[in-house]
C-alpha cells in the first residue's frame, strides 16, 4: 500500500484554493457581523496560505 505524498501537488492546491475562495464568499453571507468577520479572516488566511504554497511550488518547478 502506497502512502500519499506529504507535499500536495499543484492540482491539489488548485482544488484547495477554489474551496478556500468559495468559503470566503460563503463567509461574507453570514448575517452575524462578528461571526462573519471571524470566518472571513480565517478564510482569507487559508486562501493566502494556499496561494503562497502555489507560488513556492511554481518557483521550485522553475528551478528544475
Amino acid at each position: 500500500m502506497e502512502t500519499p505524498p506529504l507535499v500536495p501537488n499543484l492540482d491539489d492546491l488548485r482544488i484547495e484554493l477554489a474551496r478556500a475562495e468559495r468559503d470566503l464568499v460563503c463567509a461574507d453571507m453570514i448575517d452575524n457581523g462578528q461571526r462573519r468577520q471571524i470566518e472571513m479572516d480565517e478564510a482569507r488566511r487559508r486562501r493566502d496560505a494556499i496561494k503562497t504554497q502555489i507560488a513556492v511550488l511554481h518557483d521550485a518547478e522553475g528551478r528544475n
